[in-house]
Order: C-alpha cells, then structure tokens, then sequence
C-alpha cells in the first residue's frame, strides 16, 4: 500500500501543487493517495427488515455499506471514529462514480444539501504523538473537502480529546520521562527542514507551548509539566438520518481495509466486524452522541436503550491517581451477564483479552455450566508486538493476556478451543514482524470486539476485553437478544473462519462443537499452509508467557 513521503517519526507528508490547503488539489495531488488497482465493489443490498442487524465482516463488507448508507443520506450523518481519513479509498461502484476518495464523497454530499457531523479523537501530544498528527491532519483534510463543495457551514467539525487527565503526584514522578519524549520530538522534527519542520508543528497543535527556539534550535521546555491524557474517545459509529446505525469495532482509512479472503501480507491485514441495524437503536445512538461529551465532563448519564457504553470522567481533586472516574460500565456488566448466562456455547472475537475480572467471569461460568463450550479467538500477537520490537506496554498486556488465557483454559478443559487466524499460504518475506506468523503461515491480525451466547444473546461493540475499554475509554455497542438478531451474526462469523461446514448442527451441543472445530483446527495444523482448509490455528500462548512483563504498581486498564 503506497503511502507517500513520512516525517521524521514515519508519518505521512501531504504534498499538493499551490499553497491552497482548500481547494480540490488537496485531494487529488497527494501521492499518498494511490489507487491500489482494485476493481470497484458492487453496491451493497442493505437489510429488507432493519429490526434484523446485518453483520458486516471486514472491511471488504463493511466500508461498502457504510459508503452506500452515506450517498443515501438526505438530511444529516453524525459520525464519532477514533481514525476518520477523509483521504481513504472508495470501495462501492456507485460510490466511484462521485471520485476516488471520502474527500470527494463529502464534498458531494455537502453539495447535496446533506449536513454532516464527525468527530475524530485526539489524542495526547506527547504519549500519542504520531495519532495526534494524524488527526490534525485528517481535521484539515476534512475542513478543505467543507470549502470545496461551496458549502462549509454543513460540515460540523470537532478534534474530541477526553477530558481525563494524570493526577498532580504522578504526572511529577513521570516528569523525566514525558520531557524525554517531548526531548525526541523536538529533535527529530528540528532535523527536518525548514518548511517540512513548520509543517509537522502545525499538524500538532497540542505541541504548542511544550516546544521552543533556543539558538536556532527547537528545543523541549522543562517547565511547565504537560497534562497527560490517557483516556481516548475509542468508539466508532455513524448514524444515517433516523434510519440506520452503522456500529461496532472499526476506523476508516487505507490501513484498516482487509479482505474476506486476507489475501494481504501479515502487517496489513485487519479482521473486522460492524453491524448495520435500523429500529429503536438509531435513537438510541443519536441519544448517546448528544450526551457523551457531557458525561466525560462529569455530568449524569441518562440512559439510552440498546446502545450500550463505556463512558468516564476527568477526577476532581485528582491528585494521587492516573486513572479516570468510572461513570459508565454497560458493556462491562453486558460482557458480565451474557457470560453468566450462557448455558451450551460461548463464541468470542476480541483484539484483546486481558481484564482478569472477566476472565474470572469465564471461569465461573465454567464451573457453573458443565457443558458449556467456548471458542476464543485472538491475534495470535498485538499489534505492537506482531509486527514491530514490543515497547514495555506490549510487554505488560502479553503479561496480562497470558495469565487470562490460562484461567480460562485450566477452567473450561477440553471444553475451550482457544485459536488464532493465519492464512492459509506460506509466509514470506513481505509478511514482516517478529510475531507475524504462526505455523509456517502469516497471522491475520484480529480487531473485531464481538460476544455471542447460545446463538440466543450477543454483543458487538468497540470495546476490547481489557480493562481500558471496560472502565476507561468512549466505547459504544450494542446488545442483541434474540435467535432472529443473533443467528445471522453468528453464521457470519463462523462460516468466515471455518467455512459452512463449521456452522452448528441440528441438536449438536456447543461442546460437540467445540471438539468437532478443535480436530478441524489440529488438522490444519498438520498440513502444509497451502492445503489447510481453514484460517484458525491453535493460539500461541507460550511468546505471551516468554515475552510478557509484570509492572507492579501500573493499572492493568492502561494496556
């Protein structure tokens, strides 16, 4: 995937013919923009009945819909993404007749008449500074595609950074360390050259205040001590007039689009659900976007149906503590309770496992429920792990991980098939990363975020399982709680990774299945990559264990 020049810390230079930042060459002249080749994708069928959700599996699904439900728009679009690249390639047949990027699918619908609101997370300066920059400049791109279509007032912008901030004491005792990062960032950006430098400061706004020039050079000040933000707006949903909800675990831009088959190298694969549902859900989001922000300012949560949430606050006086003030726990409790209650299978997509809180939910269910079975399916390594050296954070979430997937595995016995996806090719050498394969064949990275029990209850939301979605972080999802809602999710999800033959039986129980799917899965295994019938291979909890380090005194919710 071409992605243009990179700065200093290998993040994309836009480079446009002129000096407007507003008009179409913006778009059109940014070399990081080059079409893949990819043929168009025919136009989506949205549901007949909207009551019913229709579950969209990666990218090559989902970002059709979410295009298609975009042109159909008449009145208004209210979108909050923690990634939103206005730059991002165009997927849907019709959508390709407007142009090649979401530049030009908003300019055109701005041209329209259609009002549309997006916010986009921000994200610290100095922890998460590439993020930062990379919502600013999507936030330019996003403000020259309003003047484009002649209609700018239709266009609601806001950059979103969470409210929560590191108490006094702690943000003292990581002084040096924030000034060291800041110490880099000044150094690499005052390598650059002069319009190069002046353009990366300007895509990081936050810098402001924390970098000077002393002598000629951009230096870091010791004083004051920045605010550090550790808590992110993670959810990602668009609402299409009072119509459709379009929700669940996934961004938009180039690096998240995947494919059914995952036919790309190891690094750039992205496995993926969304759901796109009518009925009383879309009032219940449009609920949920008046009145996050609110309540991450420390104001009341009021209820809001369906749609279920992870919301915090800033703390006040919060002198001693790193972490926010909990307001919001649904998708907590909804994870809790679809557990609980499962009574034959379990079935788990999730980035991550690691709140221990739940893994003890898992086990009880266990023991409590004889023969219930559960298939868990992880990355077979973080992303920050998989494909680059593991940073201390990486380390400490594989700590994590480790210590759930082995409750859960001693609790459930052969009743668990625990597996992560790879490709059924062998690796080469354009599948890069320390963790990038497994078997001989390259992983495919899993991000989706989705529960299901007895085919009966379900939850797809944005939230991984690990304390940082389930107390820290904006999440949002949805809760199903009928055969006629879950089925379709389901099959969906299973027949992708194993084909229909994988699908339930009549009368099977889940522990049939599971053992059933585990000789699928150890065949596979057996074989050459090529010849394996399926993408899920056993899980490879042993580099967790190895690489994994314990940080005493660090909250688990960080990682």
């Amino acid at each position: 995937m071409t992605r243009g020049r990179q700065d200093g810390m290998g993040f994309p230079l836009r480079e446009r013919r002129g000096t407007s930042k507003t008009d179409t060459d913006y778009a059109e002249n940014d070399p990081a923009h080059a079409r893949w080749g990819r043929e168009a994708l025919p136009d989506p069928v949205l549901p007949d009945d909207p009551e019913v959700p229709m579950p969209l599996i990666t990218a090559e699904q989902a970002y059709p819909g979410f295009e298609r439900c975009f042109l159909e728009a008449t009145k208004r679009v209210r979108m909050s993404f923690r990634v939103f690249d206005p730059f991002t390639q165009l997927h849907s047949e019709s959508a390709r007749k407007i142009g090649e990027i979401w530049f030009d699918l908003i300019a055109h619908k701005l041209r329209e008449g259609l009002e549309v609101e997006i916010a986009i997370t921000d994200f610290d300066p100095i922890a998460v500074n590439a993020m930062h920059a990379m919502t600013w400049d999507a936030m330019r791109g996003l403000i020259a595609a309003g003047e484009a279509s002649g209609h700018p007032e239709r266009l609601k912008l806001r950059a979103a950074m969470h409210p929560a901030r590191v108490g006094a004491v702690p943000r003292a005792l990581l002084w040096y360390q924030t000034w060291s990062r800041l110490r880099d960032t000044a150094r690499q950006i005052g390598a650059l050259p002069e319009d190069e430098r002046e353009e990366m400061l300007r895509l990081r706004p936050g810098l402001e205040g924390h970098l000077a020039y002393r002598g000629g050079q951009l230096v870091a000040k010791r004083w004051p001590i920045p605010e550090l933000y550790l808590a992110t707006h993670h959810q990602k949903l668009a609402i299409f007039d009072d119509r459709w909800l379009y929700i669940g675990g996934l961004d938009l831009d180039d690096r998240r689009y995947d494919t059914l088959r995952h036919d790309r190298p190891a690094q750039e694969t992205w496995h993926d659900v969304q759901l796109l549902m009518g009925g009383s859900a879309v009032a219940d989001a449009h609920r949920h976007l008046d009145s996050y922000l609110a309540v991450n300012s420390g104001g009341t949560p009021e209820p809001t149906g369906r749609v279920i949430r992870t919301l915090s606050a800033h703390r006040s006086p919060a002198v001693l503590r790193m972490s926010p003030e909990r307001k919001v726990s649904e998708i907590f409790d909804a994870q809790r309770n679809v557990f609980s209650g499962a009574r034959d299978l379990l079935y788990i997509e999730t980035q991550f496992m690691r709140d221990r809180n739940l893994a003890r939910e898992l086990a009880r269910a266990a023991h409590a429920q004889p023969d219930l079975g559960l298939v868990l399916v992880l990355p077979a390594a973080p992303e920050d792990a998989a494909f680059s050296a593991a940073g201390v954070d990486a380390r400490y979430g594989d700590y994590l991980q480790a210590r759930c997937v082995r409750k859960i595995a001693r609790a459930f016995g052969d009743r668990a098939l625990i597996v992560s996806p790879a490709a059924p090719r062998r690796a080469t050498k354009e599948d890069r990363g320390p963790r990038a394969r497994i078997w001989r064949a390259p992983i495919i990275y899993v991000h989706a975020k989705v529960t299901i029990a007895d085919g009966r209850d379900a939850i797809v939301s944005s939230a991984n399982l690990n304390g940082r979605s389930m107390h820290w972080d904006t999440e949002a999802g949805v809760r199903l709680s009928s055969g006629v809602e879950v089925m379709p999710l389901m099959e969906a999800c299973m027949s992708h990774w194993m084909g229909p033959d994988a699908l339930p039986r009549e009368g099977e129980s889940g522990r049939a299945l599971v053992a059933r799917w585990r000789g699928m899965v150890h065949a596979d295994r057996a074989e050459v990559p090529e010849l394996r019938k399926g993408f899920l291979l056993p899980y490879p909890l042993r580099p967790a264990w190895r690489l994994g380090r314990n940080l005493p005194g660090v909250p688990e919710a960080m990682v």
